[in-house]
């Protein structure tokens, strides 16, 4: 038996910063970016649930301050975050964009962004 229960975007972003060693892995706008995807995700699912297991969260996803940190991670093998082509990170993994990229080009190099582990 599960007991599911629905959170709002404030208990999901509460459940991130009261844990010490979690609590600065993203930014505040960075989980309400992460809560609004997974949210688009679970009303895929069969079961349409998804569980709130920061540490697993963690663990899958990533916020980079801007592209040169993500270069730092990766390599320059990709030129920018979104364009779809071989050469664009969103090519090879999920790309997830905090507000502040409303009206921005697809090159923006100085905004956050969020990306699935891969």
């Amino acid at each position: 038996m599960a007991i599911v229960e629905t959170i709002s975007e404030s208990q999901f972003i509460d459940a991130f910063k009261k844990w010490d060693t979690y609590k600065d892995a993203f930014s505040y706008e960075g989980l309400q970016a992460l809560y609004e995807y997974l949210w688009e995700v679970s009303e895929c699912m069969d079961n349409k649930q998804i569980e709130l297991d920061v540490v697993s969260i963690c663990g899958d996803y990533t916020e980079y301050k801007n592209w040169k940190e993500f270069v730092d991670d990766y390599g320059d093998t990709y030129d920018q975050v979104l364009g779809g082509d071989k050469l664009c990170l969103d090519y090879y993994t999920s790309v997830i964009l905090p507000d502040c990229w409303q009206g921005k080009e697809d090159d923006e190099k100085e905004l956050p962004f969020i990306i699935s582990r891969f």
